[in-house]
């Protein structure tokens, strides 16, 4: 009988255990220390031409759209996106500087900043904040437009970019 109680000691501890490391993996973002992201998000942005001449134009832009996790760990699969940013366009150079929100399904966000450089393919996002489970999150990592589609309505783009990088929780 005491082999029993050992048995069932020993059980319910494994138990325990299991569920402190599934509580502390990728799935729970709050028990992580560093965790890395690999998502495609889809909007459609609204255009408004601020200047249009020869030398520069400015738009600002407003979208809005949804996003899937690539990979395993399904971190900010399935929530919603709304960026609004100013883009500044000389030449065939392109300047952008855009905020993201992303909006989990349970109410929660997170902030991005996203920018982008003259001649530059890649963009630079940098996490500024969050909040509930999400908030004191930091880290980022680059960006690159993957698709881009005929624009739907005048004044609209259509595309979806590939943002992959790395954040912590406090």
């Amino acid at each position: 009988m005491n082999y029993r109680k050992g048995f069932i000691r020993l059980a319910a501890a494994l138990g325990i255990c299991v569920l402190i490391i599934i509580g502390s993996g990728p799935l729970n973002p709050a028990g992580c220390a560093e965790q890395i992201y690999d998502v495609t998000p889809c909007v459609s942005v609204d255009m408004k031409p601020l200047v249009q001449s020869q030398e520069m134009t400015i738009i600002s832009f407003e979208g809005k759209g949804i996003m899937r996790s690539n990979i395993e760990n399904k971190v900010f699969d399935n929530w919603t996106v709304h960026n609004q940013g100013v883009m500044l366009v000389e030449g065939q150079n392109a300047t952008i500087h855009c905020y993201m929100k992303y909006l989990a399904p349970d109410g929660d966000y997170v902030i991005f900043l996203y920018t982008q450089n003259p001649g530059e393919k890649e963009a630079t996002t940098t996490l500024l904040a969050g909040t509930g489970k999400w908030k004191g999150i930091k880290g980022g990592g680059k960006a690159v437009r993957v698709t881009k589609g005929k624009p739907i309505a005048p004044g609209t783009d259509q595309f979806c970019n590939t943002h992959k990088g790395k954040f912590t929780l406090p």
